[in-house]
Parts: structure tokens; C-alpha cells; sequence
């Protein structure tokens, strides 16, 4: 700690946290007005949020509706389920999706 105020930064507005207005969680700083979820920019308390492995912040109901909108937490999030992942790096990043729709271009060219 400086001698005139804190050094500690908050992680979304990168300004100075002064002690009277610091909330750290998931071990990161943050000002009590930053601590927002990410998709309904509610203000969030400690006991009343989630977070993702990106340090991504969601209220609870937010995250149980995005959450239960696929059925698990990768798709419900934008990423691909484990299984996914696993079949792109066996397959060089080529999913199965794309697999399909690469034999579909090759019988159309095949064709004609």
C-alpha cells in the first residue's frame, strides 16, 4: 500500500480500489459498482453470484438459466462440450460438423 491510498486496481474498470470500496472475489479486486453480472448488469453481492473459469461473473439466476438452456456448463457458455473438444484435437480441429459438411461439398463437387 502507497502512502497516500491503495495500489490495488479493479479488474474490469482498471481504476484505483480504495479500501472503503474494495470487494475481492475469486481472489481478484474489484470496486463494489464493477461487481455486475455480465448478462443482466445486476450489482452483485458475495453470497449472491457465480463465476466462470474466466473469472466471467454471473447472478445466480442468469447463471442457472444459461446454464440449464443447453444442459451442462461448456455449451451453456459458448464452448464446446469436453467430448467436442476432445474430437477436435483427434481429428487435427476438425469437428464432426465440419467433417459433415466437408463430405457434403466433395459429393456436391463429385456431382456435377
Amino acid at each position: 500500500m502507497s502512502r497516500f491510498g491503495s495500489t490495488e486496481k479493479c479488474i474490469v474498470c482498471t481504476k484505483t480500489v480504495y479500501p472503503l470500496e474494495k470487494l475481492a472475489a475469486d481472489e481478484k479486486i474489484y470496486h463494489k459498482s464493477c461487481f455486475k453480472c455480465t448478462e443482466c448488469n445486476s450489482i452483485l453481492s458475495l453470497g449472491k453470484y457465480a463465476s466462470k473459469d474466466s473469472g466471467t461473473l454471473f447472478c445466480k439466476v442468469c447463471f442457472k438459466k444459461l446454464f440449464f438452456s443447453k444442459g451442462n456448463y461448456s455449451e451453456g457458455f459458448g464452448q464446446l462440450k469436453p467430448q467436442h473438444e476432445f474430437e477436435k484435437k483427434k481429428n487435427g480441429g476438425i469437428t464432426e460438423d465440419k467433417e459433415e459438411i466437408i463430405s457434403n461439398e466433395v459429393e456436391v463437387a463429385a456431382s456435377s
